[in-house]
């Protein structure tokens, strides 16, 4: 589906915010990124650049400090994965689930560090934070690696699913015979 057919379709009203290429031309952003941010692969989501970008805002999303949004568009940029989803997938550490995120790796690191059988009190996690960075610090990039490692092929097998439900019903005629 070519974009001009997104904003057709029925998230179009959310895609009518999104800036266009001439409200971005000439602005800081552009005078720093130069033309490579126009480029076409940075935007229109194919298969692999759309997964990558998962990947990128998973990886993103792990890490606890601010600026993950930036961060993750400009490995996109420099790594040219779908920009949009990379900014996008940060949000996977949200207010909702940064708990959980923030105990799996205090969990993880302790695993790694040896200190598994620790008592940590799971009813407040800034006392946890207080009385034990380290084993949540050292927990922050395993779980960021393998929370990408993991949205990767994933993503990759959901476009195919949703591709196929796609093609199928434009094409409900054909039911996989040639």
């Amino acid at each position: 589906m070519k974009p001009i057919h997104w904003r057709r379709s029925w998230f179009g009203k959310y895609l009518r915010h999104i800036p266009r290429v001439k409200n971005i031309r000439g602005t800081w952003l552009h005078r720093r990124l130069g033309d490579g941010l126009f480029r076409g692969e940075l935007w229109h989501p194919t298969r692999r650049r759309f997964a990558g970008g998962m990947a990128v805002g998973a990886f993103f999303a792990m890490l606890p400090a601010p600026g993950q949004t930036i961060g993750a568009g400009l490995i996109a940029y420099f790594t040219r994965v779908n920009l949009p989803v990379a900014v996008a997938a940060t949000w996977i550490s949200n207010p909702l689930t940064m708990p959980l995120c923030i105990y799996v790796q205090y969990r993880l690191g302790s695993l790694i560090l040896g200190h598994w059988q620790a008592e940590i009190p799971t009813h407040d996690l800034i006392e946890l934070l207080k009385k034990a960075p380290i084993p949540f610090l050292v927990g922050v990039l395993p779980s960021a690696a393998i929370l990408s490692l993991v949205v990767y092929p994933l993503t990759l097998l959901i476009w195919d699913i949703v591709n196929a439900r796609m093609h199928a019903k434009q094409n409900p005629g054909n039911s996989g015979r040639r």
